[in-house]
């Protein structure tokens, strides 16, 4: 995450009013903004958990976790943070129609700043480069009016083992089973029982289909996303499996023991590979494991999980190698 898109609208103070709602995920905040907020009174709505802990000390009702509502815009002036997931912006969009017909977007250049004109043009009447710096674009657009908004038509599924599990805008592998986590579930048959977690579970596909499988399993479910958050919910609910779903950065929030915990942990932040979830995973499951408890984890096969592993587990192993990933089970003990 980069402070970048916040310098930006730092040059803009003007943009930032009691009436501001600024919509995004940006946990690196630079010095100077969270004072600026504060004294303005401007809201910040983000659907990452990082975010909305950088923004702790401002507090709720100013900032808050959750998926942004239609309510949520009503006579605001919005600035967008342009997301990387191209549908989830131009959902978001369609949503911010819905309320207001202008709309301010921030993003940085190698994410699509540069060309959110072209990217919104069948949203917008118009756009406008206002102005560029810090390698980020700032746009004002004049929005085409909406009509109503439900996330749920914004949702794709996909189908495991004749269900289908279905996922909002963002969420990763949006819309099918990415190639890692289909690995895991065809290797790994679900525990007969205990309590499993599944840890950036995104649709909740790992979790939900062991329950589906055994029924006496105890699943919790846990992303940094509220996006993921709520179409683990959604899948909880239409499958009829009962599960226990929370935020939580990596195992931050996550209390007490299991016997099997399931990730398949991210390793791009933005276009940079990103090790630190992966590595503060290895350093502090143990605390979250049983006696004789297991992880079992899925990796691009050039990623060197397996030493980092054997760092703080006497057993680990390598259980299977296919299409360009490992899967790793890992033994508490």
């Amino acid at each position: 995450m980069s402070t970048a898109v916040y310098e930006l609208l730092l040059r803009h103070p003007d943009l930032i009013t009691a009436d501001t709602l600024i919509i995004g995920a940006e946990a690196d905040l630079p010095a100077g903004w969270q004072t600026l907020l504060k004294t303005t009174g401007a809201q910040v709505l983000t659907w990452d958990w990082l975010t909305a802990q950088a923004y702790r000390p401002l507090g709720e009702p100013q900032v808050r976790f959750a998926i942004p509502q239609p309510q949520d815009i009503a006579d605001k002036q919005v600035i967008l943070l342009w997301p990387k997931a191209k549908q989830q912006a131009l959902a978001l969009l369609k949503l911010v129609a819905t309320q207001v017909q202008e709309c301010w977007i921030v993003g940085a250049n190698d994410a699509g700043g540069k060309s959110i004109g072209k990217a919104c043009a069948a949203l917008s009447e118009s756009s406008e480069k206002t102005d560029s710096a810090r390698h980020c674009s700032l746009w004002q657009l004049q929005l085409k009016s909406g009509n109503e908004f439900n996330w749920l038509k914004q949702a794709q599924s996909f189908n495991w083992q004749e269900q289908a599990y279905l996922t909002l805008p963002g969420v990763f592998s949006h819309g099918k089973l990415d190639t890692g986590t289909a690995l895991l579930l065809e290797h790994v048959p679900a525990p007969s029982h205990g309590k499993l977690l599944d840890l950036g579970c995104g649709s909740g596909v790992i979790g939900l289909s062991m329950k589906a499988a055994e029924p006496a399993l105890d699943i919790t479910l846990a992303d940094i996303d509220a996006f993921a958050i709520r179409s683990s919910q959604l899948n909880s609910v239409r499958l009829n499996l009962p599960a226990a779903i929370l935020a939580s950065d990596g195992l931050s929030s996550i209390e007490g023991k299991f016997d099997y915990l399931f990730s398949n942990p991210p390793f791009h932040l933005g276009k940079e590979t990103d090790y630190e979830f992966a590595r503060r995973l290895f350093s502090e499951a143990r605390q979250h494991l049983t006696r004789d408890g297991q992880m079992w984890i899925v990796a691009n096969r050039h990623l060197p999980y397996e030493d980092w592993a054997a760092e703080q587990f006497r057993q680990v192993e390598i259980m299977v190698q296919d299409k360009g990933f490992k899967l790793l089970c890992v033994q508490n003990g």
